[in-house]
């Protein structure tokens, strides 16, 4: 294939992808149908085919792409001092979460996850290595003296992931705000070594 065709194969691909995950949050994995799909990217459904031999090829690839978005926020937990790392961690992740697209395609996520173990554990896959890295930090940030050395890390990593992913929710479903404190704040009265008094 010259590099032209495989660059016009790689932006169909990616149209496809595209128009599936748009499908995907207005309907749900269940009720949407490859020739749904094929319909809203504009290519039919023998070429979508062609990119992607059925629906679970596509959740797959939305789930490699959810790998690679999260992967720049795994990063920045690597950054010294962990503290600030984390904090900025749980800024940008709950911006990330809280977006409407990402709260349709989480609960939809979640509901098929119910049904297909396949699914369920290649977005499991995803949270694992974020809260790995998030524990990770944690542990750091303790040795560096700025977090409790008594957290249990790993269960706190979790923790946190489900905090500001339920925060998300409420924000974007429910209009609900923190009021009067900002994520920042929180996060410095959890995680510092003397719960906030200092």
């Amino acid at each position: 294939m010259t590099p032209k065709r495989q660059q016009q194969a790689e932006n169909r691909r990616g149209q496809i992808v595209e128009a599936a995950l748009a499908c995907f949050i207005a309907s749900g994995f269940h009720q949407t149908g490859m020739r749904d799909i094929a319909d809203a990217a504009g290519v039919s459904l023998g070429n979508l085919y062609n990119h992607f031999p059925n629906k679970q090829a596509l959740i797959a690839e939305i789930a490699a792409m959810e790998a690679l978005e999260k992967q720049d926020l795994i990063d920045a937990l690597a950054a010294n001092p962990a503290s600030p790392a984390v904090r900025d961690f749980a800024e940008r992740y709950l911006r990330l979460c809280e977006r409407p697209e990402d709260v349709s395609l989480t609960a939809e996520v979640l509901a098929e996850a119910a049904r297909d173990a396949e699914l369920a554990r290649l977005f499991a896959a995803n949270r694992h290595r974020l809260a790995s890295a998030l524990a990770d930090a944690l542990r750091r940030g303790a040795e560096q003296g700025d977090i409790d050395n008594g957290l249990p890390f790993a269960a706190c990593a979790h923790w946190l992931l489900d905090a500001l992913e339920g925060c998300a929710v409420n924000r974007a479903l429910l209009g609900a705000q923190l009021d009067d404190v900002n994520i920042s704040t929180l996060i410095d009265k959890l995680l510092s070594p003397s719960g906030g008094k200092r």
